[in-house]
Order: structure tokens, then sequence, then C-alpha cells
């Protein structure tokens, strides 16, 4: 795995050339539970029919917030749920308690659900078990937004862990990565605009290379990143 194509747009419409992965953005909080079984079919046949990588929009399962990935086969490979509660939703949702990396062709990924991407403890523990790159979905009430909602979510993440950080949201779409690996030194690959659509590509042994990138942890604590890697891998 040398290099990802990201690319970001409407549900079910056609994904740009060369796409690797494909994130569907949606400007509703979630898929409506009644829709949630046709739209899950649907994007099985999406999938499989452009031989893509697939992050869906976001979804509740027994009262839980998840997004999922699709092979290019057409299957569930892995979900993630969140793991903290939407302001609007406090008394209403439960949370998931674990951090799942899932590893493929397109990347080392983790699956950022809604507000957990302003939990920097939760992006640390991602980037320990491995991730090299943050899909994140969001919704962003149109009276909350301000850009402290992008420099404190997907740019923080990825400068301070070392990660490509794709965002998604119904105010915005972006990448976001360490930044000596942008041309122009702020932080994106991607500036942050209001769209549903978004191209780029993403190459990690330039990751790797970054000053945040690689196994860095390892490299400056190794004896504690030993000492709690069993319990970093139950989490």
């Amino acid at each position: 795995m040398a290099r990802t194509v990201v690319c970001v747009t409407e549900a079910f419409q056609k994904p740009k050339t060369l796409s690797d992965l494909v994130i569907f953005s949606d400007p509703r909080p979630q898929i409506p539970a009644g829709d949630l079984s046709p739209y899950m079919k649907y994007c099985s046949m999406y999938a499989k029919e452009h031989k893509v990588w697939l992050v869906p929009h976001r979804f509740v399962v027994d009262n839980k917030l998840y997004l999922c990935l699709f092979d290019p086969n057409g299957s569930v490979v892995a979900h993630q749920g969140s793991l903290h509660r939407h302001l609007s939703s406090q008394s209403k949702m439960d949370t998931d308690h674990s951090v799942h990396v899932i590893q493929t062709p397109v990347g080392n990924l983790f699956l950022c659900v809604d507000t957990d991407i302003y939990y920097p403890e939760v992006l640390r523990l991602a980037k320990l078990k491995g991730a090299d790159l943050v899909i994140s979905s969001q919704y962003i009430n149109a009276y909350d937004f301000k850009p402290k909602r992008i420099t404190t979510g997907i740019w923080n993440a990825a400068q301070q862990q070392g990660l490509y950080v794709v965002g998604c949201s119904n105010a915005f779409s972006a990448v976001a990565a360490p930044w000596e690996l942008t041309p122009d030194g702020t932080g994106f690959l991607v500036q942050p605009e209001f769209t549903q659509h978004l191209f780029c590509k993403l190459y990690f042994n330039k990751l790797e290379r970054s000053a945040m990138g690689g196994k860095l942890a390892e490299q400056l604590n190794p004896e504690l990143c030993k000492r709690y890697a069993a319990i970093i891998s139950q989490r």
C-alpha cells in the first residue's frame, strides 16, 4: 500500500476514475431507521459495482450511532460505534466502548463517528493501534458551526497524531495532514469547503517520513508502549 485515492461524493453518485475509497456525504444526521435496510443493500451493490471500499453515511442500530466499511465485494467488513454522545442526543443514545482499527489495502482505517473527532485520546488510541487514515463523519447544526469546529477536529487530529484525516460533514469536506506534507504548510491537502464532493491522493510513504508520522511513540518510549500493549489491544 503506497497510495490511496479518496473520493467524497453524494450517496450513490458515480465515483471519480481511479477512486479506491469512497465516502458518502449526506446532509442528514443519520439514515432514517425505516430506510436503513434498503440503503445498506444499495451500498453493497455500489461497492461491488465500482470495485471500491465504501464508508456510507451514519446510521443507528440498537440505539447506537455507527459507521461501517464495505469491501469491494460488497460485504460489511467492519463497523465502529460512537464513543461519545452528540449534545443533541445526550439522553437518547448509547455509546460504544472500543476503538477498532481496520487493516485494509487502502490503509489502516479508523472510522471516527461524529463528535469523537474532538477527543484527542480517541485518536491517540487509534494511532497506537496502527491507524494511518481517519475517516471523520459528522453532523454539525447550522447554529453551532464555527471555524473552530474544523481546527479543533480534523486539523488537530492530523497535527497531533501524524495521520491523514478525511473530514466529511453536512457543513464541509476537507483532507487534513501533518503540516509538512501539505504544499502550503497549512495542514490541509484539501482546504475545507462547503461541498459534498472531494478527490485526493494520499501517499503513505510520505506519512511515514513526517515528523509525527510512523511509529513515533515506539521511537520515543519503547518500554512504555511495550508495557501497555496488552491493555491497548483490549480497548
